[in-house]
């Protein structure tokens, strides 16, 4: 859509016969305001001045008929549901940011961070490419009728030697001070912002997220020595997955949840899953799975699917983990539980999640369709006609001074 978006607003033109533009003179745009706590850096022009004076059912700034020529919905600001609004997706110029530039789609879902990194600690393409993979193969439906969300990871620059704090301590005002250094607000209501960095409070956690959802998040490895593509990869996606909405259970804080296949679970973060014959697949939940008693472990019969899942789908899932050990066996049936070399019949117990107390753990969920991506009110209204959150009573799932550090990395 970039070079789309100056030829539908010359066909608009047109169209209207510049009715309401006065001549060849066209008015001032009108500028966005922006809500409580935001930056006034947006500067999107609002509306398209073709459009003075004709309707604008959903208050976007997009009037209707070039709505239907652009084939989004004129009684909704945001078509694809990414929060990014559909005026900026579709004519994102003003103020020095220009969304369709870098591929935003009104009618396909986006997700757009900013990363930027200590020196040295620059991640390959092919880093990213594992993540933004994991993204465009997401069993997500969009408004064009494809599947799959864009992730848009804009490596940004190198954080100078002398502002590179070798610990986040506290970690959020510590990254603040970064951030208000190399990041333009002007992306602030667009971008999640991401830094990979040393460490944080002096420990060893692989990486935090500013609250569940949140704008924020850092992936510290930069003290671990040997860290590979998919460990860096999928700690990126990870804490990714806080800032959308994700907890470590999924719609739960139960860490190791047996039945919680997806990489926001420990046991995967740095390994992915074996998917189509394929090892080391980075990916969030795509399946329901049924609750899971710790006291009885059928290996025979493995997991059973929730919901609109089926056994068909739980089969495709390999390269399962648990008590840090892989095992054989897919989450269908003949699941090696215990990782013994054998698949017994009988039932026994097992503690999951180390500790101490048999657990019933709730069904899981398929993360990718209960994602959130307003980061807690923070993206999403810095045009007119979103509203400020999704409909929770709490912005937060989980407060930024609740989360707990995620995984912690041997530094060896």
């Amino acid at each position: 859509m970039p070079k789309l978006h100056p030829m539908l607003l010359t066909a608009s033109v047109a169209l209207l016969g510049l009715t309401g533009c006065g001549g060849t003179e066209l008015p001032e745009p009108e500028l966005a305001t922006a809500p409580q706590g935001i930056q006034v850096a947006t500067a999107i022009p609002l509306p398209i001045p073709a459009c003075a004076g004709l309707p604008d059912t959903d208050g976007d700034g997009v009037c209707d008929l070039v709505e239907t020529l652009l084939n989004t919905n004129p009684n909704n600001p945001d078509t694809d549901g990414d929060r990014l609004n559909d005026y900026a997706e579709s004519f994102g110029f003003g103020g020095g940011l220009d969304l369709t530039a870098l591929g935003a789609n009104a009618r396909k879902k986006d997700i757009f961070i900013e990363a930027d990194y200590y020196p040295g600690l620059q991640p390959t393409q092919a880093t990213l490419n594992r993540v933004i993979s994991a993204f465009a193969k997401a069993p997500v439906s969009n408004p064009d009728g494809s599947t799959g969300i864009t992730l848009h990871v804009v490596v940004d620059q190198q954080i100078a030697a002398a502002d590179a704090d070798p610990d986040l301590n506290p970690v959020w005002t510590d990254f603040d001070v970064i951030k208000g250094k190399y990041f333009a607000a002007i992306r602030a209501p667009y971008f999640h912002y991401m830094l990979f960095a040393n460490r944080y409070a002096g420990g060893n956690s692989s990486g935090i997220s500013r609250g569940i959802p949140a704008h924020d998040f850092v992936v510290t490895l930069g003290f671990a020595a040997g860290i590979t593509e998919v460990q860096l990869a999928g700690t990126l996606m990870h804490e990714l997955g806080h800032n959308i909405g994700l907890r470590h259970g999924g719609n739960d804080d139960s860490n190791y949840k047996p039945n919680y296949l997806s990489i926001m679970n420990y046991e995967y973060q740095f390994y992915g899953f074996g998917i189509g014959g394929l090892n080391n697949v980075l990916d969030y939940s795509r399946v329901q799975v049924a609750s899971f008693n710790e006291l009885n472990v059928n290996e025979v019969s493995g997991f059973a699917p929730a919901g609109t899942s089926t056994e068909a789908d739980l089969a495709k899932i390999s390269g399962l983990r648990f008590n840090n050990a892989q095992v054989t066996g897919n989450a269908s049936t003949n699941t090696d539980f215990d990782n013994n070399g054998s698949i017994q019949a009988a039932a026994y117990a097992r503690d999951f999640n180390r500790n101490g107390v048999a657990d019933v753990f709730p069904a899981s969920q398929n993360d990718w369709t209960a994602l959130a991506y307003d980061g807690g009110g923070q993206i999403g209204f810095a045009t007119s006609g979103l509203t400020q959150d999704l409909g929770r009573e709490e912005l937060f799932l989980v407060a930024p001074e609740k989360m707990e550090p995620c995984l912690t990395v041997d530094a060896r």
